[in-house]
């Protein structure tokens, strides 16, 4: 009799034990596919957030190369002094606004890390070039 509730009982056990390794490959299973589709989630957000802050940059650009231009303009009926006095200032403001525009589109990104740098980076670099475009323009006048 003792013999059969052992049996009984290691047979209950391995049953048991086969179960929970099913559970165990299902949940596995379900692990998988939910990491699948945060990854999924997470690259479709960034793809967003990177059009947005792209498109946003990408004007801030084209303004600030439509300021210099315009300052160029101004430049050219104004007294010979004048010009010697800023025109290097000018040409500096727009090399720095064409490295950002080329900083933009080599851009990769390869970590969400990297992207909050860049991005923080970025918006610093413009603030300081779009801040010495009204200083060099409040200078003009």
């Amino acid at each position: 009799m003792k013999k059969n509730y052992f049996i009984a009982a290691v047979i209950l056990l391995i049953a048991g034990l086969s179960f929970t390794g099913c559970n165990n490959k299902e949940n596995a299973k379900d692990n998988v596919e939910q990491a699948n589709q945060d990854m999924i989630n997470a690259q479709l957000q960034f793809e967003k957030d990177w059009q947005q802050f792209k498109s946003d940059a990408e004007l801030r650009i084209n303004e600030n190369q439509q300021k210099i231009d315009d300052f160029k303009t101004a430049m050219k009926s104004t007294s010979t002094r004048f010009k010697a006095k800023y025109e290097n200032e000018v040409l500096t403001l727009e090399q720095k606004n064409i490295e950002l525009k080329k900083k933009l589109n080599d851009f990769k990104y390869e970590r969400k890390e990297n992207w909050e740098e860049f991005k923080t980076t970025f918006n610093n670099d413009m603030d300081a070039l779009g801040n010495a475009l009204n200083d060099i323009f409040s200078k003009k006048n």
